[in-house]
């Protein structure tokens, strides 16, 4: 992969994530429209979108 994609975070910033370092993907407390990207080193960042539409971005990234 080796890519970067582009991610809105809760608070309304943008973020570029690279997918090759990111370990799983989670719903974020119970909220369907909020996702927690989890790395490698355990740190987690909470972006706006459900389940499936973050896992989708970072499929086609």
């Amino acid at each position: 992969m080796n890519g970067y994609v582009r991610l809105e975070t809760v608070d309304g910033d943008f973020v570029a994530v690279n997918v090759d370092r990111v370990s799983f993907v989670r719903r974020y407390r119970g909220e369907h429209d909020t996702s927690a990207v989890n790395f490698e080193k355990g740190n987690y960042i909470v972006v706006k979108g459900s389940l499936d539409s973050v896992m989708t971005i970072l499929a086609e990234g």
